[in-house]
């Protein structure tokens, strides 16, 4: 009796988990159409949903990373004008956070090429870097971050 209420009580918590999933933006990055101008860059919004924007913030491409249902006003291909807001404060952060020079690492001199310890503000910076053989090429923007290039 109790094996089979711990059975239920387990099973239903994993049901739980199964619907309130969140993807893992490693996941999605590959799959998402860029800017061919290389102008563009990717933000990850407060609204777990990642998208791909072009130079003039058009949405070049998305993808959800929980299991919220789509609205009618377009969500989530369409950002709200929140998180629209927020791509665009944290690329102009990017941008005058490009033009500094950033300070060494701990390691100083033995730091290497890095796709991530690179700000950008957009993909067409980040073409070129490396970083242990993986070629950089385009731009992730966190909200409340920086842009950093990456290798996808």
């Amino acid at each position: 009796m109790k094996v089979s209420i711990f059975a239920t009580i387990m099973a239903a918590a994993g049901m739980a988990v199964a619907t309130g999933a969140i993807r893992p933006v490693s996941e999605v990055l590959p799959t998402l159409k860029q800017d061919p101008s290389g102008l563009g860059f990717t933000h990850v919004g407060s609204d777990n949903v990642v998208r791909t924007f072009n130079r003039d913030f058009g949405v070049v491409d998305f993808a959800q990373l929980d299991d919220k249902a789509p609205t009618a006003d377009g969500w989530p291909r369409i950002p709200s004008p929140d998180v629209l807001a927020e791509a665009k404060e944290a690329h102009a952060r990017s941008s005058r956070l490009v033009s500094r020079a950033r300070p060494l690492g701990p390691l100083g001199a033995r730091d290497q090429k890095s796709c991530v310890s690179r700000f950008c503000p957009d993909d067409q910076y980040c073409k070129g870097l490396s970083a242990y053989g993986y070629s950089c090429g385009s731009c992730m923007v966190v909200s409340n971050n920086v842009g950093n290039c990456q290798p996808f």
